[in-house]
């Protein structure tokens, strides 16, 4: 790539359907990043699920060979940028995942494996979908089935790259939705998934996200982070944006990620 440090988690309006149709678009993004000297990976969701069922999704009924031609033809002009995908994992839905991969593994620069729903419809970082599935479950109940489900995924091993990996806590969180009594919140459930990644050889978001929730933090903490580095762990960094403003004003902080993962 042509710049020193890279920015793997950056999401368009066309391309991720959580973002407001008037949002940023490819170039938008590129223009900042060349001026700021930043490799950008656009890192648009990919959910099985919406896909199948969902018109208004990005990619229904094949566009991702759309997807893939658009960010074909720009790489041809710009030399720090990656196509990737933010790809949803389903416990029931691995052979489709696995055949997905054999299909577009090498098409696509970069895959990061993610959890934000285990049961569709009710994705724990969207907090007015949260809270209705509080309505439904224990809170308890909740943050276990994300572990667990998380722990899944990465002994499944489709993916290389495991994105924000203690996002659940986007929310419930000290700062926000407080955890009740029984749940088990602790930082050795993080450590546990970060291992596990090391131990399949796959590498850690460090995602900067947290900072514009209530949490106030990466996912995971810098803590966490040290202490995984110090284990072995190998980080990507990302800054998760849904918009340029965001984009922008997080370019230093992601050149100062890679400082501090450098630095362990």
């Amino acid at each position: 790539m042509k710049f020193k440090f890279t920015d793997y988690h950056v999401h368009t309006a066309k391309w991720s359907a959580d973002i407001d149709e008037n949002g940023p678009n490819f170039e938008d993004y590129i223009k900042i990043a060349e001026i700021n000297q930043i490799n950008i990976c656009f890192l648009e969701h990919y959910e099985l699920y919406s896909i199948e069922k969902d018109k208004n999704n990005p990619f229904y009924n094949g566009n991702i060979d759309n997807y893939l031609e658009e960010l074909d033809e720009l790489k041809e002009t710009y030399d720090f940028i990656l196509c990737g995908l933010e790809v949803e994992y389903y416990k029931d839905r691995e052979i489709e995942l696995l055949e997905f991969m054999d299909d577009y593994e090498k098409e696509l620069d970069f895959i990061g494996g993610t959890v934000h729903e285990w049961i569709a419809g009710y994705p724990v970082t969207t907090k007015e979908k949260l809270i209705k599935f509080l309505e439904k479950k224990k809170m308890k109940d909740i943050i276990d089935e994300y572990f667990e489900t998380t722990k899944m995924m990465i002994n499944s091993q489709i993916f290389r790259n495991i994105c924000h990996i203690d996002t659940i806590f986007r929310y419930i969180n000290e700062n926000d939705i407080k955890p009740e009594d029984d749940c088990d919140i602790s930082e050795n459930r993080v450590l546990d998934l970060g291992r596990l990644c090391i131990k399949n050889k796959m590498h850690i978001e460090y995602n900067l996200s947290g900072n514009k929730f209530s949490i106030g933090r990466s996912f995971p903490s810098k803590k966490i982070t040290s202490q995984l580095l110090k284990e072995g762990g190998k980080f990507f960094v990302g800054s998760d944006s849904h918009s340029l403003d965001y984009f922008e004003n997080q370019i230093p902080n992601v050149k100062k990620a890679y400082i501090f993962i450098n630095s362990i």
